[in-house]
């Protein structure tokens, strides 16, 4: 009897300790339920504010702006959208860039930019959040049909060299040396507070030369070099050489003469200015080009000079180049002489401008 009071004793307490664990099993699973459903409720609020999840800009966005384009460079964490918008208010980005799949490292161009134009944009979220804002201004002269100038930060580019003229009865060549590459704008007038004509040449140039015609003689002119986002550079004035027609007493007789040249005044790594001079008033012409066989390129100042002047633009860095000027005088005199050749060879990219370099004649 005591043997199976016992034995009943030993199960009804295992029963027990059986259940106990059971309950105890039943509560930690339901507490590890409860763990994790607060875990998702959390990775939910956390989707919510950060839809595309921890990815982060991690270099940029750089811009890189031109006349009528820019490249806006940046990189992600992990591989993301690539999308763009962009515009000229900075409340409505109303153009758009995007380039199918996903990347790390994002490069985008927008073309068909105006020039000297402040532009705004913002990088993108595939789910179309804004992940960063930016702006930029493009290079180059603004349009005839902009607003004032802009009155924004200055850039540092000084002028190191001139500005020199060399006027005419009816032009005039103007030429200056900037620090490092900049627009090549001048206006002028003969009124220094309405300088209502204009000059400007696309792509920006270490050596500048502008050359101004249809101007009357013996007449006082002011201009101002202007920057790309048309603030003022500098400001000079300038005056015009009497009519040489009327200068001219008595009809020149003989055969016209270079005098001295040709010679360079100033050589860069995309340009040059070219010098001559002739006992009477005549043309300025440049014949120029790689072979010397074949001077196919002309270049040319207005006419009346004895002291002749021609800048050569849009030339290639680190190349040689021959020349021969040419001075005729007026139409129907059939007078007119050229010169011997001569060779040069302009400078490496970014070079700083030479003065009077060394020319070679050419046998």
């Amino acid at each position: 009897m005591r043997k199976t009071l016992a034995i009943l004793l030993t199960a009804g307490a295992l029963s027990c300790w059986s259940w106990a664990q059971a309950s105890n099993s039943a509560e930690e699973k339901s507490e590890k339920k409860a763990q994790q459903a607060a875990q998702q409720d959390r990775d939910r609020d956390n989707d919510a504010a950060n839809p595309n999840g921890n990815i982060t800009i991690t270099g940029g966005p750089n811009v890189a702006p031109s006349n009528t384009s820019a490249t806006i460079h940046w990189t992600t964490s992990g591989r993301a959208a690539t999308i763009v918008k962009y515009g000229t208010d900075a409340n409505k980005l109303d153009e758009k860039s995007a380039q199918p799949g996903g990347e790390r490292d994002h490069n985008v161009t927008l073309s068909n930019l105006s020039p000297g134009t402040k532009y705004f944009f913002a990088i993108m979220t595939d789910d179309n959040t804004v992940r960063t804002k930016g702006e930029f201004q493009t290079t180059g002269a603004a349009s005839a049909t902009a607003a004032t100038p802009a009155t924004g930060a200055k850039d540092n580019i000084t002028i190191t060299t001139g500005p020199d003229v060399n006027p005419t009865d009816t032009g005039a060549t103007i030429h200056w040396i900037t620090s490092g590459t900049a627009a090549t704008i001048v206006h002028y007038g003969t009124d220094p507070n309405n300088l209502n004509l204009k000059s400007f040449q696309p792509g920006g140039e270490r050596d500048h030369n502008v050359t101004l015609s249809n101007l009357s003689p013996n007449t006082t002119y002011y201009f101002a070099i202007l920057r790309d986002d048309m603030s003022e550079r500098t400001k000079s004035q300038f005056q015009t050489k009497p009519n040489a027609a009327a200068a001219t007493a008595a009809p020149v007789s003989g055969n016209l003469a270079i005098l001295a040249g040709p010679k360079l005044d100033v050589v860069s790594d995309r340009s040059a200015i070219v010098e001559w001079s002739t006992a009477v008033r005549s043309s300025s012409l440049v014949h120029f080009g790689t072979d010397k066989n074949n001077l196919s390129q002309t270049a040319e100042a207005p006419w009346g000079a004895t002291t002749h002047r021609v800048g050569i633009n849009s030339l290639s860095p680190n190349t040689t180049y021959f020349l021969q000027v040419e001075s005729s005088q007026a139409q129907g005199t059939g007078t007119g002489t050229k010169s011997g050749k001569i060779q040069f060879t302009t400078l490496a990219p970014g070079s700083s401008a030479k003065v009077n370099p060394p020319v070679i004649p050419v046998q």
